[in-house]
């Protein structure tokens, strides 16, 4: 379970998703927006929402919102409160702030006003189903920042009977293997002499662009 606190501020289909996902992993949500028939529906799995204007300076000092470990603005249609509520939410001191974006322009503007990452959702779910389609044994690139990513890596025939030291991605010095999956079985720090077999999952984290290229090769 965590115990982080989130809010998301903006409560279109992307918003309640985000709220929902947060929630159901053991997070604190605060869940806002405009429209009193979207925050009663939040209401109903998150641990707070909030009908409340977040363009209005007062009312974000009022939430707190520098309390929490993130803020997710995820207004859809009106450009100009997401462009605001951002640049509000930053000057009260929120510690990271993540922002949803309409199109190109809208995120070159986010990021320019200082949010802490802009998410284009369809730009981002391409790029993610690009790569499953580009190479089956990698489920998807999970950001950790810093140019360091973590990814699952699906064992095919290829490697049957072999050894996890005889991939050469885990000879990497920069590149940790976090853990190893066989059926419902995860194993921690797995002995690098462990026998692979066809479906096993390897989990690995390190630089983003050595694990592209080391997968690329394998």
């Amino acid at each position: 379970m965590s115990d982080k606190q989130f809010a998301v501020i903006g409560l279109g289909r992307f918003g309640l998703s985000v709220c929902k996902e947060l929630q159901s992993s053991g997070a604190q949500v605060l869940a806002v927006d405009l429209n009193e028939e979207r925050v009663k529906e939040a209401a109903s799995f998150v641990s707070q929402a909030i009908v409340a204007n977040c363009t209005n300076e007062e009312t974000i000092t009022e939430l707190r919102l520098d309390e929490y470990d993130m803020v997710m603005v995820s207004i859809g249609a009106d450009v100009n409160a997401s462009i605001l509520t951002t640049l509000v939410v930053k000057e009260t001191g929120t510690k990271a702030v993540w922002v949803k974006a309409n199109d190109k322009f809208h995120a070159k503007i986010l990021t320019k006003i200082g949010a802490d990452h802009v998410i284009l959702p369809e730009r981002d779910m391409g790029i993610r189903i690009a790569r499953k389609m580009l190479d089956k044994r990698v489920l998807e690139f999970i950001e950790l920042g810093s140019g360091l990513a973590m990814t699952e890596i699906v064992i095919g025939h290829k490697f049957l009977g072999k050894s996890l030291s005889d991939l050469h991605l885990c000879k990497e010095a920069d590149v940790q293997v976090l853990g190893f999956k066989r059926g419902p079985n995860l194993i921690k720090a797995p002995d690098l002499e462990k026998q692979l077999e066809i479906g096993d999952v390897i989990i690995v984290a390190g630089p983003k662009d050595t694990l592209a290229r080391k997968l690329r090769s394998m």
